[in-house]
């Protein structure tokens, strides 16, 4: 693998999950404030590795198919974190898991067989809302412990164990399971013999 400067920042989503899952989950009057650091500069690094790609001219195979492995690491830490405070149950956590690393299995598969996988739009728009639930949970996870802020912290976490943020997550989990389904069906070509 060339270690380009796209590739590099691709790579670092790879590190930064364990770091931001040790972070959230630490007692520590930090952990919060540095969780919350270290998975926003990891979505930005999503975003400058696309852009720096096709502006040095650095894309490859090799980027196109970690890129997405990146992402899923990066937000399977936030999904399992959630489970571990109790803002959503395992199975929606396992669902969601089992479904974006189901689609790198089916990405995998279709290079062996050389066909092209490309990203659906609803799979583009599932990675989307998946990001705004996560972002939505981190920052009322924040609230409910900085002292940064001279907030009702309870009333934060009132909404943060709210049948609406249940509501949500439900929604997103079921949205991220028929974008798989989705996948299934387009793809099927790639379970065919011969």
């Amino acid at each position: 693998m060339t270690y380009t400067i796209a590739n590099i920042l691709t790579l670092s989503r790879f590190f930064i999950a364990p770091v931001f899952l040790v972070c959230i989950l630490s007692e520590r009057p930090w952990g919060m404030d540095a969780a919350i650091v270290l998975f926003l500069v990891g979505a930005l690094t999503d975003y400058l590795d696309g852009l720096t790609a096709r502006a040095l001219n650095e894309e490859s195979e090799i980027g196109q198919y970690l890129d997405p492995l990146a992402d899923k690491v990066l937000t399977t830490s936030a999904w399992i974190a959630f489970w571990m405070v109790d803002v959503m149950p395992l199975w929606m956590v396992i669902v969601i898991i089992l479904r974006d690393f189901g689609t790198t299995v089916l990405r995998s598969i279709a290079t062996s067989k050389e066909h092209h996988f490309q990203t659906s739009r609803t799979a583009k728009w599932k990675t989307f809302v998946q990001m705004c639930f996560i972002l939505y949970a981190l920052m009322l996870l924040w609230m409910s412990h900085t002292t940064i802020l001279s907030i009702d912290r309870a009333a934060v976490r009132s909404v943060l164990y709210s049948q609406t943020t249940y509501a949500i997550i439900l929604v997103v989990t079921l949205f991220t399971l028929y974008t798989f389904l989705e996948y299934l069906v387009v793809n099927r070509r790639l379970f065919r013999r011969g």
